[in-house]
């Protein structure tokens, strides 16, 4: 019986070290492959046709790129998400946040709940009057309950505007 088990644990340390001397040879194997492969496609050395194709890559996607203007004041979501949930007070909870880039637009889009519909309406008429946003949509069905109101605005920022924001200091 001991010598079955002692059989029994030669052959599985014989069967691991086999498995384990064939992995660092069929790297070596993959290397190889992958060196006679960057061989015959001619790519070693850099010859001059590949520097001539990415040449011209380069100048195709700097022609498409050209149109492309710079934003000139950068919009940050957290900024605008921060301004809204300081307006929100304690008793409007903001619980989706999406900001969407268009051209020259930038519109937000929120959901959350809050306690009752005083503070829902004191809200929503909070933001209609900031110069930050402008066009809040509110679907007024969204006050049919008097507590516990589910709500979602859409509106857009003023990229002008976005600046009166004040930064946090470091």
């Amino acid at each position: 019986m001991r010598l079955g088990v002692v059989f029994l644990i030669a052959m599985s340390c014989v069967g691991v070290i086999g498995i384990v001397s064939l992995i660092p040879s069929q790297t070596l194997v993959i290397m190889r492959q992958n060196l006679l492969a960057i061989k015959e496609r001619g790519i070693e050395g850099g010859g001059a046709s590949h520097v001539d194709e990415l040449s011209k890559k380069i100048a195709e996607i700097s022609s498409t790129a050209s149109f492309l203007t710079p934003i000139s004041q950068p919009v940050y979501g957290s900024d605008i998400f921060t301004h809204l949930e300081s307006e929100a007070g304690d008793s409007t909870k903001i619980r989706q946040f999406q900001i969407t880039h268009f051209d020259k637009d930038v519109s937000v889009s929120i959901s959350g709940v809050s306690q009752n519909r005083d503070t829902l309406i004191k809200f929503i008429n909070t933001l209609k009057q900031d110069i930050l946003f402008s066009g809040a949509t509110f679907p007024y069905g969204s006050l049919a309950k008097q507590d516990n109101l589910g709500f979602s605005l859409n509106m857009v920022v003023n990229l002008d505007k976005l600046s009166t924001l004040s930064k946090p200091t470091n």
